[in-house]
């Protein structure tokens, strides 16, 4: 009888250290995505009121979010039941760092259209995950 008590505490204990780990890693991801959001945000404010430095500042606040999405972190909020989800996230990762590079690109020749277009494309890729991953 100890031991059935035993094995169902020690089975208990782990679930719930299982479970805050998943909160855990849960809570840091939607930090990030939340911060990429703010980022996505001043890169655009930036844009609108012709500041390169304000639109670099998101640039560089995003492209620091992109190692969560680019690590198996991600795994921790990606469905489970969709194959794909993490490939596609670390796709989608991959583009949004070369569009970022580029942004910067073209901010630092003066190009402030093609500055905006690689923004677009960076939004096209926000929306895309979030269309195919979150099924929205």
């Amino acid at each position: 009888m100890k031991k059935i008590l035993t094995a169902i505490a020690l089975v208990s204990l782990l679930a719930g250290s299982l479970n805050a780990a998943d909160n855990e890693h849960r809570t840091m991801l939607m930090k990030d995505m939340r911060t990429m959001l703010d980022a996505m945000e001043q890169i655009q404010r930036g844009g609108f009121y012709s500041s390169s430095d304000e639109m670099k500042i998101g640039v560089k606040k995003l492209q620091g979010t992109l190692k969560t999405l680019e690590s198996d972190e991600i795994k921790w909020i990606l469905p489970k039941d969709q194959v794909y989800a993490y490939k596609f996230a670390q796709k989608t990762a991959s583009m949004l760092r070369l569009y970022s590079n580029d942004m910067i690109t073209s901010i630092d020749a003066g190009r402030m259209d093609d500055a905006l277009e690689d923004y677009s494309q960076l939004l096209k890729q926000c929306s895309s995950c979030h269309i195919r991953i979150r099924n929205w």
